[in-house]
């Protein structure tokens, strides 16, 4: 079976990215989350499970915060 990872992979830095454009990437705990950039700033979640911290909202720096937990 082959893992299920939708949109592109996240790039290293904010300016390579595209507004509304779907992004994943593993967090530093191992579980995979998907992140899209619109004119407000980011949006993440996890795809699977249920965490306290499984979603959120804000900037660069905030998304890269969540990502390394």
């Amino acid at each position: 079976m082959t893992d299920f990872r939708p949109g592109r992979p996240l790039p290293t830095t904010d300016s390579e990215t595209q507004e509304r454009q779907l992004y994943h990437t593993q967090r530093a705990s191992g579980a995979w989350a998907t992140m899209i950039r619109d004119e407000s700033g980011w949006q993440w979640r996890l795809l699977r499970g249920e965490e306290p911290d499984g979603y959120g909202r804000g900037g660069w720096r905030q998304l890269q915060t969540w990502l390394a937990k």
